[in-house]
């Protein structure tokens, strides 16, 4: 059940990085997506996505989230066909943790530093 878990979680985590990809190259533009989701008269997200906090290791943060759903969706598909390598899923919880670490660093940096609240 968990695995099952997992794998939603991961798809639903991949379709937000997926959005907030197109937004930063400019494909799509964030009030293309219903106002459940964004708030058509906000350009908070998009001004957030022109920092330096959208890039904290490299590439888009997005770019990063795209990799981790991907890989944590793969771990969820082999533990549910029963066939997945330890080393997957050291990299895996390696990956994770990482994520979960920066994450309240970027909430701060959110907050504290760019003065504002990226309403998704």
């Amino acid at each position: 059940m968990a695995s099952w878990w997992l794998l939603g979680l991961s798809l639903l985590g991949l379709a937000v990085s997926l959005y907030f990809t197109l937004v930063y190259y400019g494909r799509i533009e964030s009030r293309e997506l219903p106002t459940a989701f964004c708030r058509r008269n906000e350009q908070t997200c998009v001004t957030i996505l022109q920092t330096p906090y959208a890039r904290v290791l490299g590439p888009p943060n997005s770019v990063l989230g795209i990799g981790l759903y991907v890989l944590t969706a793969l771990v969820a598909a082999l533990a549910l066909a029963g066939a997945l390598p330890p080393w997957l899923w050291g990299t895996a919880v390696v990956a994770v943790a990482v994520a979960v670490l920066l994450a309240p660093y970027l909430v701060w940096a959110l907050v504290a530093r760019l003065k504002t609240w990226c309403r998704l």
